[in-house]
């Protein structure tokens, strides 16, 4: 197996714990404390700098990846450490957005679960999920 794949692995493990607190255990004290802490975030944020870090300066992409155009942003992502970069993006923002979640509707409980677990998958989708629900889930 190469070197980027195990990185791919390991990455996607590291906000494992985060969700699984915050969708298995939402009123646990690791989940309030996750929800509390910023150290994840650092890690996270920290193994984003350098992933990018080195694909704009020690991997560098084929000719014409820019972002100034979509077809020059196809050729950034044909870097596998600048695929992993994109992908730590994902990580790191998804979870971030499930902590603000878990943090602005601390009483929800089991019933933030099914928005939490679009957010992990679906990003976008679950935070436009919880926004139209925010309401009813801050008054739980």
């Amino acid at each position: 197996m190469k070197t980027t794949e195990l990185l791919y692995y390991a990455i996607n493990l590291l906000p494992g714990p985060l969700w699984l607190a915050w969708i298995a255990a939402p009123r646990s004290r690791a989940a309030r404390y996750l929800a509390q802490a910023l150290w994840p975030w650092a890690i996270l944020a920290t193994l984003y700098v350098l992933l990018i870090g080195s694909a704009m300066f020690v991997f560098t992409g084929p000719p014409g990846a820019d972002m100034s155009s979509l077809p020059g942003v196809m050729k950034i992502f044909s870097n596998e450490v600048a695929t992993l970069g994109g992908w730590m993006h994902y990580l790191c923002f998804d979870a971030f957005v499930g902590r603000w979640m878990v943090n602005d509707a601390p009483q929800a409980g089991y019933k933030l679960s099914p928005v939490l677990l679009l957010t992990l998958f679906f990003g976008p989708a679950g935070l436009l999920l919880y926004l139209a629900l925010r309401s009813r889930l801050r008054s739980s």
